[in-house]
């Protein structure tokens, strides 16, 4: 996903370690949801999103059985929570869940999430979709040689890798589907 001009450290180097970070945090704590949680490191967004397309075929009968997708492809600078976009009482269910997030202030659910990657198969599959906000000078950043790794806080780094770990555990682990 990142451009030649930077090295891709928020777009989208961060939210790919943030994610496989999440993963290994479940893994280290010996935790085991009774629902599967896959993490894909997606390519071609920018010129194609031939990864979530090739995601979306690969796997569309499949789709009915995914619970949730989350994105984070908005660099973590300074996380603040996440979107979500689903059912008004899927929306209840994740503003419940967040409230685990709170002490570490990432308990905000904003208004929409998802994202350009995992769209192919949230649309395809109805399936509901979240993904990491954060606030900052993204935009200033990405696909610029500026998008450097000294623009990574690592607090930021492990408060958004800890959110997720929850949202996803939480979630793929509940009896009910959101």
């Amino acid at each position: 996903d990142s451009w030649d001009v930077g090295t891709g450290s928020t777009d989208d180097g961060a939210g790919c370690v943030v994610t496989w970070e999440a993963l290994r945090l479940m893994k280290k704590l010996n935790l085991r949801p009774r629902r599967t949680i896959r993490v894909v490191l997606w390519t071609n967004e920018e010129n194609g999103l031939r990864g979530g397309l090739a995601y979306r075929d690969r796997y569309r009968d499949q789709l009915k059985d995914h619970v949730l997708m989350l994105e984070s492809d908005a660099g973590v600078l300074r996380p603040s929570g996440f979107g979500f976009s689903g059912s008004d009482s899927a929306r209840a269910r994740v503003r419940d869940i967040a409230t685990l997030l709170r002490g570490i202030q990432l308990d905000r659910i904003g208004p929409s999430g998802g994202g350009a990657d995992i769209g192919p198969s949230v649309e395809a599959g109805k399936i509901p979709a979240m993904s990491l906000e954060s606030e900052g000078n993204y935009f200033l950043l990405h696909h610029t040689p500026a998008d450097t790794v000294d623009k990574i806080d690592p607090m930021d780094m492990a408060r958004a890798s800890g959110a997720i770990a929850v949202m996803t555990y939480v979630i793929a682990e509940m009896p009910e589907r959101l």
